[in-house]
């Protein structure tokens, strides 16, 4: 490479970086793919256009970009890493762990490679693989880079339900940290607080700051609103829980939603599932999806399920959603057909090899492991086809329950139409007609697990669940709370409780601001 290519490339990659950090993504990529067109072979060239398209979550275009960085750098742990976490973000966990200890194997001494191969064990649940990784970069880590990590212990620590410990923890370091919106978010997460208490007047003073982000003031507010409501200031609660998801400015999702359950509806018939499962569905696995929407009791029923000897919690991975896709090569729905002939049968079970794997990578020495990604629902049809043998529980909740809990969480933008009561109550429309439709067509295929009789009796629920999924009875599915295993969900504290009838009926304070959902349910 000439010295003048060498300058071109360096320049553009430095004009790509202050796109990017001036949050002008589409420029950036447009800068990276012309610099990729010039310079084919230049490594950096292929990572930075796949930083672009990654920062876009368009995970599956910026994996090719990473591969070929990989391909012309194998040694360069920032193209590794990277390259794991677009992995990572597509539910390929294998593969994704690949990455990630190819990094640690190159450099053993680098920081960010043992911290980012924390972050890779704490995505998946494996929180003590977590921890101690953590740990190592600790002690080795410069000042700067302490703070993300301790926030990550952080988290570790409270979805493991070591609670003191997470308190000792904020105690030291809150006053020190550059996350304190977050910390105090935490912080007055755990435990019993109200409108009177020290905490209400530490997060309203957080509030008052000028300089924090939407995301931040949004949390804020949330926890502000849950203190609100336990004072019994319900239409200052539901003020604050609102106005705090409005600072997100996210777009509604419904209409794409509502368009993608018509097109479900019209290609999966019965006739039509029947057939594509008796030709392609030939994987002996058995794989638990629990689904429905979120706050509806999923982290419960997978807890309940992986508390049995025989089952695992994967949690919640985006494999499904990436299988599903691929299923479709990028065909209209309607094409599912053609796009399965033109997989073949091997393409086909190779997806289904890939699911697993990542099932038994995470979930290792189980009979049953459960995948409990609430927004599978709408891949049910994919999932059917591939394993005959699959087993879908379904978890539901009065609608205004679900939204009122949800209102209270610090759900990201993919989950918009749980910030307003009536883009809520259209979702929750559509999201009821899909899952009649796959009742009619996989007919005793979907265990519907209601919360409401869950929590008020237990025992014959719970043994119904466990005759659905082949699992005889064990005393330790009816105490989820002694669980062991992590809990990554919003629902981590809450589940430690045990079983109780605390979070039915929880809208009725909230009843003259939810006209809309009761209208529809």
């Amino acid at each position: 490479m000439t010295a003048g290519r060498s300058e071109r490339i360096k320049l553009v990659l430095r004009q790509c970086d202050e796109l990017l950090r001036s949050g002008r993504l589409p420029e950036a990529e447009a800068a990276a793919r012309r610099l990729v067109a010039e310079a084919p072979l230049s490594a950096p060239a292929q990572y930075m256009l796949g930083i672009t398209i990654q920062s876009q979550g368009r995970f599956e275009q910026a994996e090719p970009h990473f591969a070929r960085a990989v391909t012309l750098d194998g040694r360069n742990v920032s193209y590794l890493l990277n390259y794991g976490l677009c992995l990572l973000s597509m539910g390929r966990v294998p593969e994704a762990a690949a990455q990630y200890e190819k990094a640690r194997s190159v450099a053993p001494s680098n920081v960010e490679a043992i911290w980012r191969n924390g972050s890779f064990h704490a995505r998946i649940g494996h929180m003590e693989r977590a921890l101690a990784l953590f740990g190592k970069a600790l002690e080795r880590a410069p000042d700067a880079m302490k703070h993300a990590i301790r926030l990550e212990v952080l988290d570790c620590l409270l979805s493991l339900g070591r609670i003191a410990e997470a308190e000792e923890h904020i105690a030291r370091f809150i006053g020190v940290t550059p996350f304190h919106p977050r910390y105090l978010c935490l912080l007055a997460s755990i435990g019993k607080h109200d409108a009177h208490s020290p905490m209400f007047a530490q997060v309203q003073d957080e509030l008052a700051r000028s300089d924090l982000t939407p995301v931040d003031r949004s949390d804020l507010m949330v926890r502000r609103g849950v203190m609100l409501q336990a004072s019994r200031r319900y239409d200052e609660a539901f003020a604050s829980f609102t106005e705090g998801k409005r600072l997100l400015r996210a777009p509604s999702v419904t209409a794409a939603f509502r368009q993608e359950v018509d097109q479900r509806i019209a290609t999966f018939g019965k006739e039509r599932l029947a057939m594509l499962a008796a030709r392609y569905g030939h994987s002996d696995a058995r794989p638990v999806f629990v689904v429905g929407l979120p706050r509806s009791g999923t982290t419960l029923a997978a807890r309940i399920i992986s508390a049995h000897s025989r089952a695992g919690n994967a949690g919640e991975l985006e494999t499904m959603t990436y299988v599903a896709a691929k299923l479709g090569r990028g065909r209209p729905l309607a094409d599912i057909e053609t796009a399965l002939a033109d997989a073949g049968g091997k393409g086909v079970a190779s997806l289904a090899a890939l699911y697993q794997a990542t099932m038994r990578y995470v979930v290792p020495d189980k009979d049953l492991a459960v995948d409990k990604m609430p927004l599978n629902f709408r891949f049910i049809a994919e999932a059917a086809i591939l394993f005959p043998g699959a087993r879908f529980v379904h978890c539901t909740r009065h609608p205004a329950d679900t939204f009122i809990s949800a209102l209270q969480t610090e759900m990201n933008a993919a989950h918009s139409y749980s910030y307003d009561p009536a883009d809520y109550a259209a979702y929750h429309r559509e999201y009821r007609r899909l899952m009649a439709h796959w009742d009619e067509a996989l007919p005793g295929r979907v265990f519907h697990l209601s919360y409401e009789t869950l929590v008020s009796d237990p025992e014959p629920a719970i043994a119904s669940l466990l005759d659905y999924l082949g699992l005889p009875m064990e005393e330790a599915c009816l105490h989820p709370e002694r669980n062991q295993g992590a809990v990554t969900t919003f629902s981590r504290l809450q589940v430690r409780s045990g079983i109780n009838a605390a979070s039915v009926a929880r809208w009725k304070p909230y009843e003259r601001h939810l006209g809309p959902i009761l209208a529809s349910s």
